[in-house]
C-alpha cells in the first residue's frame, strides 16, 4: 500500500498540499500543516508504505468539504440539490460521502445542520482519495481529479457557517456598519423567501436585535434594495453566476471574446468574495490552449477585474486570484 508515494505528485500538480496518513486516518508526520507541495514531494522517500493521503480543508488548498456522514443516497441529493451541484463526490471507507467545493471563508462545524448527519470542513484533516484505511478505501465515484480545477463555492449556505460569522450584533448602532450588516445579512437570505412581503418580515425580526433598532422606513428601503438584486437576478450572496450589463457584454465581445468567456466562466463558478484558481488545467475545459488561457487571465488582471493575491510556486502551489470592483466601461478597450 503506497498511496502517499503514487498519489502525492498527482495532486501537487492541482495545487493540493497532501500528507501521509496511516490506516487510522493518523498523520505520519509532525505539523502536518505547515507543509507546502515542494516539502510534501520531499518526504516520499520516507513513507512509500503510507496507505492513506490527506489534506487540510481551508484557504491554503481552496477546498471546504461537505460531510454527509450516512450512507442514504438521498441525504446527498438533497445536499447537492441545496448547496449545488459539485463535479467531485468521494465514496469514504465506510461507504459515505465527501463533496468538494471550491473554499469561500466556510467555518468547520460537526452538525452543521440541525438534526442532519452532515458536517461542513472548511478546515482540519480530510483524508483523500484512494487512500486506503482500516474500514476500507476511499474512492472516487463521480468526476476525477481533473475537475478539481472546476469545482463551484457552496450556494445557500447559512451565514453562521462562514469562518468570520460573529452572529447577531445587538450592540450595534447608528455608525457601527449596523445598516450594511443588514443588507448584507438579507441578500443571503433572500433567496429562500417568496417574496418581498416575507423578506422585510425578515429584516423587522433582525433590526429588533440591534442595541439601536433602526426606523421602518430605513429598514424598508434596504430590503427593498436586496429584494431588487434578488428579483433581477443580480444577488450573488450564497450563489453564482454570469451576468452582465448590455454595453459591458457588447465591449468585451467586440474587443476580445476569449476574455469574455473566460469572464464569463469565473463569474459563473466564483462567488463575490471568492478566492480562486485559474490553473493551467482549466483550458482542457475551456477547449483552449495554456496560451490562449494565459493570455485571457492576463489581459482580466490588466483591466483589473481581478488582482493576483498569491504567486504560483512550488510551496503553495496555483496562483489565487481575488476580484476587483467592476471597472469602468472605458477600461474594456483592448
Amino acid at each position: 500500500m503506497n498511496v502517499f508515494a503514487q498519489w502525492q505528485a498527482p495532486y501537487a500538480e492541482r495545487g493540493i498540499t497532501t500528507i501521509p496518513c496511516g490506516l487510522e486516518k493518523q498523520p505520519l508526520v509532525r505539523h502536518p500543516q505547515k507543509f507546502g507541495c515542494k516539502a510534501s514531494a520531499e518526504i516520499v522517500p520516507k513513507f512509500l508504505d503510507a496507505p492513506a493521503i490527506g489534506f487540510y480543508a481551508g484557504p491554503r488548498n481552496g477546498i471546504t468539504v461537505l460531510d454527509i456522514d450516512s450512507t442514504d443516497e438521498r441525504l446527498l441529493t438533497d445536499a447537492l440539490d441545496r448547496h449545488g451541484n459539485a463535479p467531485i463526490i468521494i465514496r469514504t471507507a465506510s461507504g459515505k460521502f465527501h463533496v468538494p467545493y471550491r473554499h469561500n471563508g466556510e467555518a468547520r462545524k460537526i452538525r452543521a445542520w440541525d438534526g442532519l448527519p452532515i458536517d461542513l470542513l472548511g478546515a482540519g484533516l480530510c483524508i483523500a482519495p484512494p487512500s486506503v484505511v482500516a474500514k476500507g478505501n476511499y474512492e472516487i465515484i463521480e468526476g476525477s481529479l481533473d475537475d478539481l480545477d472546476r469545482l463551484p463555492i457552496m450556494r445557500s449556505l447559512d451565514e453562521r457557517l462562514y469562518a468570520n460569522h460573529v452572529g447577531p450584533r445587538p450592540q450595534m448602532r447608528t455608525g457601527d456598519g449596523r445598516n450594511r450588516h443588514l443588507w448584507e445579512r438579507l441578500m443571503r437570505e433572500a433567496h429562500g423567501v417568496d417574496d418581498y412581503a416575507k423578506l422585510l418580515d425578515r429584516a423587522e425580526t433582525l433590526n429588533g436585535e440591534f442595541g439601536e433598532p433602526m426606523q421602518q422606513a430605513e429598514i424598508a428601503k434596504i430590503a427593498k434594495s436586496a429584494w431588487g438584486y434578488t428579483e433581477r437576478g443580480e444577488n450573488r450572496f450564497g450563489q453564482h453566476g454570469a451576468w452582465f450589463p448590455t454595453d459591458e457584454a457588447n465591449a468585451l465581445i467586440r474587443s476580445d471574446a476569449d476574455v469574455f468567456v473566460l469572464l464569463s466562466f469565473l463569474r459563473a463558478n466564483e462567488g463575490p468574495d471568492a478566492t480562486f484558481w485559474i490553473a493551467n488545467g482549466l483550458a482542457k475545459e475551456l477547449g483552449w490552449t495554456r496560451k490562449r488561457l494565459a493570455a485571457a487571465r492576463s489581459k482580466l488582471i490588466e483591466l483589473r477585474y481581478l488582482k493576483p493575491v498569491r504567486a504560483a510556486s512550488s510551496k503553495y502551489g496555483a496562483a489565487l486570484y481575488r476580484w476587483l470592483p467592476r471597472p469602468k466601461l472605458e477600461n474594456y478597450s483592448v
